[in-house]
Formats: structure tokens, sequence, C-alpha cells
């Protein structure tokens, strides 16, 4: 059962780095940055965009139904529960937010009465990985994305190989 609980955790953190990826390159193409991590868009004190700053991007946008801003709101936050309870023994005992995301998670995407709680919340993830990845991508997709020459001889061998790695984590 172990084993399962991690792979939850790793699943949640892998999306979360593609989906911050996708944020970024829409960040940098949309506001002329070169280096979103060393830009100040924000403030002039800021000299970072984190994770959370780019979700909150999102969720000020009007480009999202009240719904869509929620499960982007509620993934940020198990996000930051997880990192915050890397070491929790369940995947159920890292979500202890006073927000109940974990009662949100049920609720969004309900499922039957007979299956235990931990893996309603390990499905309720998933799914909400897979709303979330598909939110981004769907408002990142409206700026192409060009690449420099030099770059686009190797992203078909970066993507290649993180294509291969994504698929052996989701289709084990």
């Amino acid at each position: 059962m172990v084993n399962y609980e991690v792979s939850i955790r790793n699943e949640f953190f892998i999306s979360a780095l593609f989906i911050e990826n996708m944020i970024s390159s829409y960040m940098s193409v949309k506001f002329k940055l070169h280096d979103i991590v060393d830009s100040s868009i924000i403030d002039d004190n800021v000299k970072s965009i984190n994770f959370d700053d780019k979700i909150q991007l999102l969720i000020e946008s009007d480009d999202f139904s009240v719904i869509d801003k929620s499960k982007l709101s509620v993934f940020r936050e198990i996000y930051k529960e997880l990192t915050i309870n890397k070491n929790a023994e369940t995947f159920e005992d890292c979500l202890i937010s006073t927000d109940s995301n974990d009662d949100f998670l049920l609720i969004l995407y309900p499922q039957e009465e007979i299956i235990m709680r931990e893996e309603k919340l390990t499905n309720a993830c998933i799914l909400l990985i897979d709303d979330v990845s598909q939110l981004v991508s769907n408002f990142t997709r409206e700026t192409p994305i060009k690449l420099n020459k030099r770059f686009a001889k190797i992203y078909p061998l970066i993507m290649s190989g993180l294509t291969f790695v994504f698929s052996i984590l989701l289709f084990r």
C-alpha cells in the first residue's frame, strides 16, 4: 500500500512540473520575458515567480468558470499540503488543510460508497490532475511558442525522453 501512496504523490508532483512549465512558457511569451525565474513582473522587489503565483495568475484571469478556478485553487493547495507533509504515511494524512480540500475532491468527483476513503481521494486526485492539466493546456495554447533554432534541435530529444518517463509512470 505504501508504494501506491508514494506513486500518487509522485504523479502529482510530475504533473505539477508539467503544468508549471506550460504556465512559465506561456508567461514568457505573453510578457516577452526571456527567463521567467529571474524576471520581476509583479513588483521590483519580487525576483521570481513561484508555483503558487503562477496558479494565482490563472485563477485571476476571466478565462475560467468558478468550478475551474476552484479546481486550480485546490490543485495549488494540495501541492502545498503534499510539500509540507511529505513525510506523512498515507495520502490522506497529507491532506490536512482546514480548507477541507479532501472533502471538495470527494464532492467534485463522487464515487461509490463501497470504496475506502483513501482510494476515493487517490482516484479524485488523479481526476483533478487530468482536469487541471487540460485547463492549463487549453489556456496556454492560445499563444504559440516559438523555439529558437538551437533549442529546436534539442527539444524533440528532451520531449521524447520526458514522454517515455511519463508514460511509464502513468501506464504501469
